[in-house]
C-alpha cells in the first residue's frame, strides 16, 4: 500500500515474551541485578574519593599555613601528622556515626510502615493502588497489580517503601564498618601527600611548599579523572576542577600562613 507523503509510517508492535517456562518454580522476591550491584560498587568509591580528597586538600591548607609562618621543617611535619591522625579519626567516626544514624531511620520508617500494614491493610492496599494509578495504570490493572503483591509480604513492603518514601529498604542491611575504614584510611592516604616533601632534610621553606603544593595538585587532579571515569563527565574536566579547589585552598592557607603572625607580633619564616 503507497504511504501517503506526510504521514508517520506505522510502527510494527514488539514481541513482547508474556511468560517464562519454568518461572512458577522460582520463589517470589525483591528484584536484584547485576547492573544493580555494579552501581551499588561504583556508589561505594564515594567515602574513598571524599576522604582521600578532603585529607590532601586540609592537610595542605595545615603544612602551607605552617610552612610559611615558621618555616620549620619539624613545626610543619608535626603539624602535618597531628591533622592527618585526627583528621583520619574524625572522618572514621563521623562516616560510621553517620551511616548508622541513617539506617536507624530507614529500619524506624521500615518497622512503622510494616506496623501500618498490619493495622490498616485496607488502607495502605488503596495507597499502594493509587501510587500505580499514578504510574499510568488504569484502577484494574493497578488493583491486579497490589492483589498479586500482597501475597508476598516482603516484596510488598519492599513496593510500599519504594513508592511512599522514595528508598531502597536494603540500606538498613549495609554494612557499619567497611565505609568508615575506607573513608578514614582514604583520608590518612590523601593527607601523607602534601607532607612528603618536607620528610627529607633538603627541602625546607620555600621549595617545600611549593613541591607540597604540586604533589598536591597531581593527587587532587587524579581523584578527579578517577572520580570522573565513574560517570558520564568529562574525567579530565573533573580532575581539573577538583585540583582548581586545590588551588583556592593553597592560596587562602598562603595568605593566612604569611598575615597572620603579624598579628601577634611575629613575622612570616618559610617565605
Amino acid at each position: 500500500m503507497e504511504r501517503i507523503p506526510g504521514e508517520q509510517p506505522s510502527v510494527p508492535p514488539f514481541q513482547v515474551v508474556v511468560d517464562t517456562p519454568g518461572w512458577r518454580k522460582v520463589k517470589p522476591r525483591i528484584p536484584d541485578t547485576p547492573q544493580r550491584r555494579q552501581l551499588e560498587r561504583q556508589r561505594s568509591v564515594r567515602e574513598i574519593v571524599f576522604g582521600a580528597k578532603d585529607g590532601i586538600l586540609t592537610t595542605m591548607g595545615v603544612v602551607t599555613g605552617v610552612g610559611v609562618a615558621s618555616g620549620g621543617r619539624v613545626q610543619v611535619v608535626v603539624s602535618g601528622l597531628v591533622a592527618l591522625i585526627a583528621g583520619a579519626l574524625s572522618m572514621a567516626v563521623g562516616e560510621y556515626q553517620g551511616a548508622k544514624s541513617e539506617r536507624e531511620v530507614v529500619q524506624a520508617s521500615i518497622e512503622m510502615e510494616r506496623r501500618e500494614m498490619e493495622q490498616n491493610p485496607a488502607d495502605e492496599f488503596a495507597e499502594q493502588v493509587a501510587y500505580y494509578k499514578l504510574k499510568g495504570f488504569s484502577a484494574e490493572e493497578a488493583h491486579t497489580i497490589v492483589s498479586r503483591l500482597a501475597k508476598n509480604p516482603e516484596i510488598y513492603l519492599y513496593e510500599m517503601m519504594r513508592d511512599e518514601f522514595g528508598i531502597d529498604p536494603r540500606i538498613a542491611e549495609s554494612s557499619d564498618v567497611l565505609p568508615a575504614l575506607a573513608m578514614g584510611l582514604s583520608y590518612a592516604a590523601g593527607s601523607l601527600v602534601p607532607i612528603l616533601p618536607y620528610f627529607f632534610a633538603p627541602l625546607s621553606g620555600r621549595p617545600a611548599v611549593v613541591v607540597s603544593f604540586a604533589l598536591a595538585l597531581v593527587g587532587l587532579f587524579g581523584i578527579g579523572v578517577y572520580a570522573g571515569s565513574l560517570s558520564a563527565r568529562n574525567k579530565w574536566l573533573r580532575g581539573l576542577e577538583i585540583a582548581l579547589y586545590g588551588s583556592v585552598v593553597f592560596a587562602i592557607s598562603f595568605v593566612a600562613g604569611h598575615f597572620i603572625p603579624p598579628l601577634f607580633g611575629a613575622r612570616p619564616q618559610g617565605f
